[in-house]
């Protein structure tokens, strides 16, 4: 295990916690450790929603005069 993901740091990354996200809504609905593919699924269409949402959403510029 590395420093990055004793810090939490792991989980920031957008994909990552899409895929935890995936995986304990998975768990919760099931009772037990889900399919790693339906994970894998999953986690993947939240990212692609995540990523719609952001790149959708105007960017802040900072201007300096």
């Amino acid at each position: 295990m590395n420093e990055d993901s004793l810090d939490g740091s792991l989980l920031d990354d957008l994909f990552h916690g899409c895929a935890w996200s995936a995986f304990l809504e998975l768990a919760v609905s099931l009772g037990r450790i889900p399919d790693q593919e339906a994970t894998r699924r999953l986690a993947y269409r939240y990212y692609e929603e995540a990523l719609a949402e952001k790149n959708s959403r105007p960017s802040t510029i900072l201007e300096t005069g």
